[in-house]
């Protein structure tokens, strides 16, 4: 059907009446290197004499801008592909080195590495050395310490906790046609057979204990992220009706976050309605929506390198049926559950004890069991986040987890699912994705305001 170019304009002029400008979103995130240089003074508390190296994330040819290994970001900032930290426990130097580009001085301070006139002193770091460099300087450290801190692990992602990474190395590892062993792990390996005297422990351990509570510099960019990613998903659930595409809705969503200044998705978006609802990492998104259908879209915004993770699921004809509404009575109602007993001293298994009274009073009871009485999932720098493997460790005041309730029945192929990003705070919890509703009237009546598609 042929649109009409003014009310899609008065649409688009409303939508963007919410929206804060892209660049006065940009400038209130401003780089803080005094805050980089305290992640790593804490590192270096904890290496004592060692040597720590850490390595940043390898330029790729994807359609999608570079981002940056989540822990070589955490300790320096830097956004520069193929580089590598080394931390001098004793002395106490953070040196990154880096391909080298045309146009450096000698002492590698002048215009070039990334794209900084004199990098060492924009980031805090003690030097910016050519990654040609590297033995030589490492050497020197190595020979006067006695253990080296490297990733015996895999590196988390965007999308992938390490867990989640190591189980995509091992499937590409098992195909009988690759030779495949993830780069860093060939150069810890070479690290360790120059110097074989050097204890060897886990850096990521260390690293996952420091990000797992937020600092105020995240929480900032934390709670921007949710306010961005909400706006959104509030995008998305106007206008909805059927007939439309499951695109449609990412579209929207896609729209308003970049315009407030998101750098890009937090991960691969999933809009699934009807039958798709079932596939948890559905990613087509191509379908035309039916009247009777539920929309699951989960969706969030990378700002500043700090993800929001947000799902609602709505009715595409305005309502739900009698066994839509029950399903997502208790699932929201868990949520609410969750996040009331969400405080510094309470425990991930305390969340789910609660989650578990609420879906023995709906009559779900054997379906939250099935689903392995999942709740959620740390969020941050990456959307499934280091940190929180002990379901019995209590939260504390700046810890963030993705609190995300569900109930499927796949023999019926319907699954509802809500999602937000929560702050433990000193005296209890923020929901820093709270202005998408979830109530039904108030979803309801968002589905009924004019959306960015409009006939």
């Amino acid at each position: 059907m042929r649109h009409s170019p003014r009310r899609l304009f008065v649409a688009l002029a409303a939508a963007l009446a919410l929206c804060l400008s892209a660049a006065a979103a940009r400038a209130q995130a401003a780089f803080d290197k005094d805050e980089f240089a305290a992640r790593r003074a804490k590192l270096f508390a904890q290496i004592g004499d060692g040597v720590a190296v850490v390595f940043a994330g390898q330029q790729h040819e994807h359609a999608v801008k570079f981002r940056q290994a989540p822990d070589f970001f955490y300790l320096t900032g830097v956004e520069e592909p193929g580089a590598v930290l080394l931390l001098v426990g004793p002395s106490k130097q953070s040196i990154v080195f880096a391909h080298r580009r045309p146009g450096w001085k000698i002492n590698v301070e002048g215009p070039g590495i990334l794209d900084e006139p004199q990098p060492a002193a924009r980031y805090g770091l003690t030097q910016v050395m050519p990654l040609g460099d590297f033995f030589n300087v490492f050497n020197f450290a190595a020979r006067r310490a006695q253990k080296l801190y490297a990733p015996l692990t895999a590196p988390d992602t965007l999308q992938h906790n390490r867990g989640e990474q190591e189980g995509h190395e091992t499937a590409l590892a098992a195909n009988p046609l690759f030779r495949y062993t993830p780069a860093v792990r060939q150069a810890v390996a070479r690290l360790r057979e120059l110097h074989p005297h050097l204890a060897v422990a886990d850096i990521n351990l260390l690293l996952d204990r420091l990000r797992w509570v937020k600092t105020p510099y995240e929480i900032e960019r934390l709670r921007r992220s949710g306010r961005i990613g909400a706006e959104g998903l509030k995008a998305a659930v106007r206008g909805t009706r059927p007939g439309m595409f499951e695109y449609e809705l990412e579209a929207a969503a896609r729209f308003v976050q970049t315009k407030l200044g998101a750098r890009g998705d937090a991960f691969t978006p999933i809009v699934a309605s009807g039958p798709n609802t079932v596939t948890w990492h559905y990613q087509r998104n191509d379908r035309r929506m039916e009247a009777g259908d539920v929309v699951l879209m989960d969706y969030g915004a990378d700002f500043d390198y700090y993800t929001s993770d947000i799902t609602r699921t709505w009715p595409v004809s305005g309502a739900f049926t009698p066994e839509q509404e029950k399903m997502y009575r208790c699932v929201l109602e868990a949520r609410d559950a969750i996040i009331a007993v969400m405080r510094p001293g309470a425990t991930i298994k305390q969340m789910q004890d609660a989650a578990e009274e609420v879906y023995k009073r709906h009559g779900f009871h054997r379906q939250f069991l099935e689903l392995g009485r999942y709740v959620g999932h740390p969020i941050g720098l990456s959307v499934h986040d280091v940190g929180g493997d002990d379901r019995e460790a209590p939260l504390q005041a700046g810890v963030v987890f993705n609190v995300e309730p569900l109930l499927e029945f796949r023999d019926r192929k319907i699954h509802m699912r809500l999602e937000d990003t929560v702050l433990i705070t000193p005296s209890g919890a923020e929901n820093l994705t709270a202005s998408v509703p979830a109530d039904i009237e108030s979803v309801y009546a968002l589905i009924k305001q004019k959306g960015l598609t409009v006939e």
